[in-house]
């Protein structure tokens, strides 16, 4: 989200936090402190990804905090919408596509597999690709999500 973060602190305050602790309850305490240390509340917080998870974890806990909430490219909160979500994933991947996404998956559940984090990057680049819309991209190469997927 970074480029989009530039984009808008041309305008507005824009917070980065770091989340650092190891578990939720941390992350949400880490979140908390850090909107109140340096956050003009009520705020509008945007979330992307697990950040959007986070975001509306935190707004739930503190929504004295919270003047409006942005979720972007979030996780399905209930679980009757996860596999209408794979569906459309590799709907908008081709066959080829499709056989390297089954394969990083199956390999990243067995529990022999060492390599993890290639996997998991190459997972990434693919859901990029299915769950992007219109990325910005930075004068770095760098792209960032600007809304939900198509």
């Amino acid at each position: 989200m970074a480029p989009v973060a530039r984009k808008l602190a041309v305008n507005w305050g824009v917070l980065e936090p770091l989340q650092t602790a190891a578990s939720l309850a941390g992350q949400i305490e880490e979140l908390k402190t850090a909107l109140e240390m340096y956050g003009d509340l009520p705020i509008t917080l945007i979330g992307y990804s697990w950040g959007a998870w986070l975001s509306f974890m935190a707004a739930a806990h503190y929504p004295a905090f919270i003047k409006k909430l942005i979720l972007v490219g979030s996780g399905p909160f209930e679980e009757k919408y996860v596999a209408k979500l794979q569906k459309n994933r590799f709907n908008r991947l081709n066959e080829a596509e499709r056989g390297e996404f089954k394969a990083i998956a199956k390999a990243l559940a067995d529990p022999t597999t060492t390599d993890k984090n290639a996997l998991l990057a190459q997972l990434g680049a693919l859901a990029a690709k299915t769950d992007m819309y219109d990325p910005l991209i930075d004068e770095s190469g760098e792209s960032g999500a600007i809304g939900p997927s198509r």
